[in-house]
């Protein structure tokens, strides 16, 4: 690993002041569990370290007014474990439970998982279908960008160097949703995925599909969203031939390519099956909601 300064700011504006002066010659390290792989096989050469400090908006996991603010240093353990986020986005505390090891989710950030933007990143599938924002700082000001106009590329994001991101805005779905992550992995746990998949349907009071979200990891340059899949689930009732053509929809706006770890025709067959499995299971969830 080669030579770097590192330093630890004590808060937001001071942090932004190094980020100001530093831009791209810094990283941010909150878990490391990425950027620490990074520096190792030098696909990273920070000259300066910043950690990111613990403490607001860097921390925290609250409902604000009809959202939840979840601060970009919380952990995927803390995620997992959330009776906030269990309850209301559960989606994405069964996103989080999947990353990688339990040591690695007591470390691993959500905006660390955001901002290395991997294509089969396991949150942000789970982020897409809950039309997240994601709030980002420089001295220039604060913006709100949402998660679906974060990724521009594997690895890359509209962030700009000076920028950090500091928090996840997540809307709080309202009555009749329901929600279903999976990950294909060849150790669930443990391994970048093949394929993860993401549904959230909302119903009416006749089990008619009133929204509907779909979101896959691992089959195109970013994660996406399947939105003619999407519009061909509103305003039907679930069943096999809706679900059918769903997924092939889905099929069709994935890219995948073939890797050590499935090849593209692969990942196209399970795009199908596990389209069919999420937004299965999501509105089984939702047509139990009262």
């Amino acid at each position: 690993m080669h030579y770097f300064d590192y330093y630890a700011p004590k808060g937001l504006d001071e942090a932004i002041d190094i980020f100001a002066e530093y831009g791209e010659r810094a990283s941010a390290l909150a878990g490391g569990t990425d950027l620490v792989l990074f520096m190792e096989s030098g696909r990273l050469k920070p000259e300066l370290v910043v950690e990111i400090p613990s403490c607001p908006p860097f921390v925290g996991l609250e409902m604000v007014d009809s959202q939840i603010r979840i601060g970009s240093r919380t952990t995927m353990r803390e995620l997992e474990t959330s009776p906030t986020v269990c309850l209301q986005i559960s989606v994405l505390a069964e996103a989080a439970s999947v990353v990688g090891s339990l040591q690695i989710r007591n470390m691993a950030t959500i905006g660390g998982n955001i901002c290395t933007a991997s294509p089969a990143g396991d949150t942000l599938p789970a982020l897409l279908v809950l039309d997240a924002s994601v709030g980002l700082a420089s001295k220039r000001g604060k913006r709100v960008v949402p998660i679906r106009e974060f990724f521009v590329g594997p690895g890359k994001t509209v962030r700009q160097p000076d920028e950090l991101l500091t928090e996840v805005f997540v809307p709080v779905p309202k009555s009749r949703i329901g929600s279903s992550f999976y990950k294909l992995a060849i150790r669930r746990y443990l391994d970048i995925a093949i394929v993860n998949a993401a549904a959230l349907i909302a119903v009416n009071e006749y089990g008619v599909i009133i929204d509907a979200k779909i979101a896959l990891g691992s089959v195109a340059p970013t994660p996406i969203r399947a939105y003619e899949a999407e519009e061909r689930l509103i305003g039907n009732t679930l069943n096999d031939f809706v679900l059918d053509e769903a997924a092939i929809l889905a099929q069709k706006a994935s890219s995948p390519i073939t890797d050590q770890r499935g090849t593209a025709e692969y990942r196209r067959i399970m795009v199908y099956r596990l389209t069919r499995r999420v937004v299965t299971e999501a509105y089984r969830k939702a047509i139990a909601q009262e």
